[in-house]
C-alpha cells in the first residue's frame, strides 16, 4: 500500500469522525477497485483515525455538551433529529447501537458525542469504536473489489473509478435530500 492512501486514509476517518461528513468508505471502495490488500489496510487506519476523533468530540461533548451539540448540528447531513436517534439505538447498548448506526446512516461523530454527554466512559468508547467502525469499512471494501472482479478487464481501472465516484456522487445526492442538508 502507497503510504499516500494509508496518510489520506487517517486523515479521512478522523475528519469525518468530527466535521467532515463524507464517509471514508468512499476512499476505501476507490482502492479496493484495484486492491482489497490495500483498502483493508486503509479500512483499519481509517477505523483507528476515526476513532482518535470521536475520542476529540466525546472529549468536547463531556466539557461542553451544548457547544458540542452547537457545532455538530450544522454539519451537513445533521440535524436535532439525529441526536434522538442516537440516543435510542443508546437504549440497546453503547455496541449494539453504535454497530446499527454504522450501518444505518447515522453519523459517528453524534454516537461520539452522546457517548461524551451520557457519561459513557472514553475507555470503553475508544475500545468499541473501532470494533463497530471496521465492518462496514470492510463489507464496503469487499463489495467494491468483488463488483471490479466481475467487470474484470472489460473496464479500465480509470473508467471504474469514474464509475464508483459517480455512484458515491448518486449517493450523497439522496441522502442529503433524505436527511438534510
Amino acid at each position: 500500500m502507497r503510504p499516500g492512501s494509508r496518510t489520506l486514509a487517517a486523515l479521512w476517518g478522523f475528519a469525518e469522525a468530527t466535521l467532515f461528513f463524507i464517509v471514508p468508505d468512499v476512499l476505501l471502495t476507490s482502492l479496493a477497485l484495484t486492491s482489497l490488500g490495500k483498502a483493508l489496510w486503509a479500512a483499519l487506519v481509517a477505523a483507528l483515525a476515526a476513532t482518535t476523533g470521536g475520542i476529540l468530540v466525546w472529549y468536547c461533548a463531556a466539557h461542553d455538551p451544548e457547544a458540542t451539540r452547537g457545532v455538530l448540528v450544522h454539519v451537513p447531513g445533521i440535524s436535532k433529529t439525529s441526536f434522538t436517534t442516537v440516543q435510542q439505538l443508546l437504549e440497546s447498548g453503547l455496541f449494539d447501537g453504535m454497530l446499527h448506526g454504522a450501518f444505518s446512516g447515522v453519523p459517528y461523530k453524534i454516537f461520539a458525542a452522546e457517548a461524551g454527554l451520557s457519561g459513557t466512559g472514553l475507555a470503553q468508547f475508544a475500545l468499541l469504536s473501532p470494533i463497530v467502525r471496521l465492518p462496514r469499512f470492510v463489507v464496503m471494501s469487499l463489495i467494491a473489489w468483488g463488483l471490479s472482479r466481475l467487470v474484470g478487464g472489460r473496464l479500465p481501472d480509470r473508467q471504474k473509478l469514474g464509475i464508483s465516484l459517480a455512484l458515491w456522487a448518486v449517493f450523497y445526492v439522496f441522502y442529503f435530500a433524505l436527511v438534510g442538508w
